[in-house]
């Protein structure tokens, strides 16, 4: 499930309810394919304009911190032991966040031998993403600032996942 959840401008505490409706969204539809496959190997991924402690993240989709003793539906965040680290996809007023996330059904976690289950979440922070000087040093190297092409990629990080299979 592809998103992109609407922005905090206006303020993080008005612009709340949208994205807790995009993660009610993402529910309904997760739980409508596990009731079908409980053991679907379902991927929520996308610029959720929240961090993986936020109230759509964490009590909206339920997205659980561990992966160890999901029950068959359930949601795992991979996102969340990087956003501990302090490891962030974008900054914003030389605060890190973790807005772009990729969140995977319980299905996905399981044994490899029963086909690709999750190994691995990354965000991809390289030095030639990082912007070398100026107001937005150390932060991602932007592809704008303003109407001004600066030459970057974008002003998040990419993010991605790492599945592995057994080999038989």
């Amino acid at each position: 499930l592809v998103n992109h959840w609407p922005s905090r401008s206006g303020g993080e505490k008005l612009t709340q309810p949208g994205r807790n409706a995009g993660a009610a969204l993402n529910k309904m539809v997760v739980d409508s394919l596990v009731a079908v496959d409980p053991a679907a190997k379902i991927i929520i991924m996308g610029d959720l304009n929240d961090d993986p402690v936020s109230p759509s993240v964490k009590a909206v989709l339920k997205a659980a911190p561990r992966s160890e003793n999901l029950a068959a539906g359930s949601l795992f965040n991979p996102m969340y032991s990087l956003y501990k680290k302090g490891i962030g996809s974008l900054a914003y007023r030389d605060a890190w966040s973790l807005f772009d996330q990729l969140i995977i059904s319980s299905g996905a976690t399981g044994d490899p031998a029963t086909g690709y289950s999750f190994y691995q979440a990354i965000v991809f922070n390289q030095p030639y993403l990082i912007q070398p000087s100026g107001q937005y040093k150390g932060y991602p190297y932007r592809s704008f600032v303003g109407d001004n092409y600066t030459g970057g990629y974008s002003d998040h990080f990419p993010v991605y996942l790492f599945f592995i299979k057994a080999v038989h």
